[in-house]
């Protein structure tokens, strides 16, 4: 072989080399490309996420601000006035009476009670 060819010979391999060489940087290149691509989506996904919940939780706690304002205790019970106490000496002539006076049954002890109210004498009178 002579010099020119052994010249041209590398010249055409060194040129195969540095082409060869710059494929793979720009292979090289393309797959930074690609991962610097990957994490930005996921950053800005993470992100989006991220927000998302801070809203939610904004909106959750502004409703329940909302209900706290709005909620209106119920009223008080009104109070239920205690039946006057029948006088110490009442008498029933019968359970017919009792009754109309709004006192039956009538219990032993209680103002009113008698045994001729209370058939089976068990201290409950117009039963």
């Amino acid at each position: 072989m002579d010099k020119d060819s052994s010249v041209k010979l590398v010249a055409a391999r060194k040129a195969e080399a540095d082409q060869k060489a710059a494929e793979e940087a720009a292979a090289a290149a393309e797959v930074q490309r690609l991962a610097d691509e990957a994490a930005a989506a996921q950053a800005a996904a993470a992100q989006r996420l991220a927000d998302e919940a801070a809203a939610a939780e904004a909106q959750r706690l502004a409703d329940e601000q909302a209900r706290q304002q709005q909620y209106v205790p119920p009223a008080p019970a009104p109070a239920v006035p205690a039946p006057a106490p029948a006088p110490a000496n009442v008498y029933y002539a019968n359970c017919a009476a009792a009754r109309a006076a709004g006192a039956a049954p009538v219990y032993a002890g209680s103002p009113g009670y008698g045994t001729h109210l209370d058939r089976d004498r068990d201290g409950i009178g117009c039963e």
